[in-house]
């Protein structure tokens, strides 16, 4: 017994820390950011996004940068909706929006990665920039991730929130959602700004032509059905490149919030799935990623045995949450009532966290008949 507790607070004394890291790198500020207006090209996977796609196109054809300067290469991987048609009425709009035919060979494990790939390999961009078919940036999404960009830097990533048009309205799994969500790309930002690249998401991202190419873009991690960002945001780091989270309200996203509860422990699972590769890719990721789930997994197990200790490890575990949520929501300027969720959201960490984790070490997960092609 006496064993067990030393456990369960050794991992709690490593989380904690990790939190303090967190907290710090939220606070990050940068300087040397990039003046000049580089060619850009945003180039996204898309599958069967005929009821999103339009929304996204919206928004990328009306950014304040100079159309001269940049281009929007649409990956069309297959799909059997109207998608490619919708991209094709948008051209009519804009000279500056490509629309390409993915091929697919047998070979093919990750079907994003493959589109993704053959997008990079048709653009002009020294800059590239990545989002999801299933969601929105804001106008100066574009200009404003440029300005991250400078002289080492190879990769800046960025906030993606769902969207959530009436917080009253929403339901109590949509705001779960929300508040999982921010926490993670918390957790993302302030690992980036005390320079640990632990985290990001394709469905806001960027990264320089020279760094693609220097680590041989997807080749390596090409049998890895997920990780088309955080993967590559492994290699790019290890390739000695300078790494940036963009803290900007113009930089930020909206993604399609999750309607259904397996599809987004699906979602969960899949992330979680990509653990193994760490090991080789980033360590110390790994390591945290194995203390946040053997830590959540004794919280539950020392309930039954040790209880009160194991409650006194869950509450100074739920305190170090709420603080970081907390200095997160104020930093990105996000709206502070999605607070009011938090209580359930931390009583049901550990169970969540359990599930999924076991999952993503089981490959528990499966990817739908007409997937979207997302990390």
């Amino acid at each position: 017994m006496i064993v067990f507790i030393i456990i369960i607070g050794v991992l709690l004394l490593y989380y904690l820390v990790y939190l303090g890291i967190f907290y710090r790198g939220i606070e990050r500020k940068y300087t040397a950011a990039m003046n000049a207006q580089p060619f850009v090209s945003v180039v996204v996977a898309a599958r069967n996004e005929e009821n999103t796609i339009p929304q996204l196109l919206t928004s990328l054809i009306n950014q304040d940068y100079p159309e001269d300067k940049f281009e929007i290469i649409i990956a069309d991987d297959g799909s059997d909706d109207t998608t490619a048609r919708i991209v094709q009425d948008f051209q009519k709009k804009s000279d500056n929006l490509i629309l390409l035919p993915v091929t697919v060979s047998d070979e093919v494990v990750s079907r994003k990665k493959n589109a993704l790939a053959q997008a990079v390999q048709k653009s002009r961009g020294e800059i590239i920039l990545t989002t999801d078919a299933d969601c929105v940036v804001t106008y100066q999404w574009i200009s404003g991730m440029v300005r991250y960009f400078g002289r080492g830097v190879g990769m800046v990533a960025g906030l993606s929130t769902p969207f959530i048009p009436n917080w009253k309205e929403a339901t109590l799994f949509q705001k779960y959602e929300y508040i999982d969500t921010i926490g993670l790309f918390f957790a993302a930002a302030g690992a980036l700004g005390a320079d640990k690249a632990f985290s990001c998401s394709g469905q806001n991202l960027g990264y320089t032509r020279e760094a693609f190419k220097k680590v041989r873009g997807y080749e390596s991690i090409k049998n890895q059905i997920s990780g088309d960002d955080v993967l590559i945001m492994q290699l790019i780091k290890n390739a000695g490149f300078e790494l940036r989270f963009a803290f900007g309200k113009e930089t930020q996203a909206l993604t399609k919030s999750e309607s259904k509860l397996g599809k987004f422990l699906n979602q969960r699972t899949r992330w979680a799935s990509n653990e193994r590769v760490q090991i080789s890719l980033n360590t110390g990721f790994y390591l945290y990623l194995a203390d946040v789930f053997l830590l959540n997994v004794l919280i539950i197990v020392g309930l039954f045995f040790i209880s009160l200790y194991a409650a006194g490890a869950w509450l100074l575990k739920i305190i170090g949450e709420y603080v970081i949520l907390r200095r997160g929501i104020t930093r990105f300027a996000l709206p502070k009532k999605s607070l009011s969720l938090f209580p359930s959201w931390a009583i049901l960490q550990p169970l969540y966290i359990t599930i999924v984790g076991i999952g993503g070490k089981l490959r528990l997960f499966s990817w739908n008949k007409k997937p979207r092609t997302r990390s």
